[in-house]
C-alpha cells in the first residue's frame, strides 16, 4: 500500500545506504531499526560542520528532506557543498547521495548549479547534468518504492558486504 509519509523519510543518506545494499533503508524504516553511531560516524559529524560563521540548511521537498552542509553563491549560480570526512572506496555512493540533495532541494532552492563535494581536503566539482539527475532520480523512484512495498528488496548476498555489515542479523536475505 502506498503511504505519502514514506517521502518524509527519503533523505539523501538513505540514497547511500540504499547504494551499498537496498536492504538497509527497508530494514530502517519498515523495522525501526538504525546502527548505532560509530566512533568514525561521530568524528565524521563532528569533521564536517562548515566553516566558522556558517550553517548548515535543512530542506523538504517533493522527493524527501535533506540537510545541506552549505550554501555558496559563485558567478554560474549556486553551489551545493557536500562535506565527508573519509574516502570511500565506492565514490560513486558520494555522488549519489550529492545529486539526491540537489533533487530534494532544487524545487525550493532556485538557482543550483553545481555540487562541490569535499572528500577529506579534496575538492571535486560535479556539474548537474540531465542524465545524472535522471540516474538519480530512478535511484529515489526505486527507494520508494521498496519502502512502500511489505516486502524487503531483493539482492544477492555479498559476503565481502554482509560480513561486516551490521544489519545482517536484521536482513532476510543473509
Amino acid at each position: 500500500m502506498y503511504n505519502p509519509k514514506i517521502l518524509e523519510r527519503i533523505n539523501p543518506t538513505i540514497v547511500k545506504q540504499y547504494s551499498y545494499c537496498p536492504v538497509i533503508p527497508w530494514i530502517q524504516v519498515k523495522l525501526n531499526i538504525y546502527e548505532p553511531l560509530t566512533d568514525s560516524m561521530k568524528i565524521a559529524v563532528e569533521n564536517t560542520h562548515p566553516p566558522s560563521g556558517r550553517g548548515q540548511v535543512y530542506v523538504r521537498g517533493s522527493r524527501g528532506s535533506a540537510i545541506i552542509d552549505e550554501i555558496v553563491e559563485d558567478k554560474g549560480g549556486r553551489v551545493i557543498v557536500e562535506r565527508k570526512a573519509y574516502r570511500s572506496h565506492n565514490y560513486s555512493r558520494y555522488i549519489e547521495q550529492a545529486v539526491s540533495t540537489y533533487l530534494i532541494a532544487r524545487s525550493v532552492i532556485p538557482g543550483i548549479r553545481k555540487i562541490k563535494l569535499v572528500v577529506g581536503n579534496r575538492d571535486n566539482i560535479i556539474d548537474i547534468s540531465e542524465d545524472l539527475a535522471v540516474d538519480v532520480e530512478r535511484i529515489l523512484d526505486l527507494i520508494e518504492k521498496s519502502l512502500n512495498s511489505d516486502k524487503p528488496p531483493s539482492t544477492s548476498p555479498n559476503p565481502k558486504k554482509c560480513g561486516s555489515c551490521w544489519y545482517r542479523r536484521y536482513c532476510p536475505h543473509y
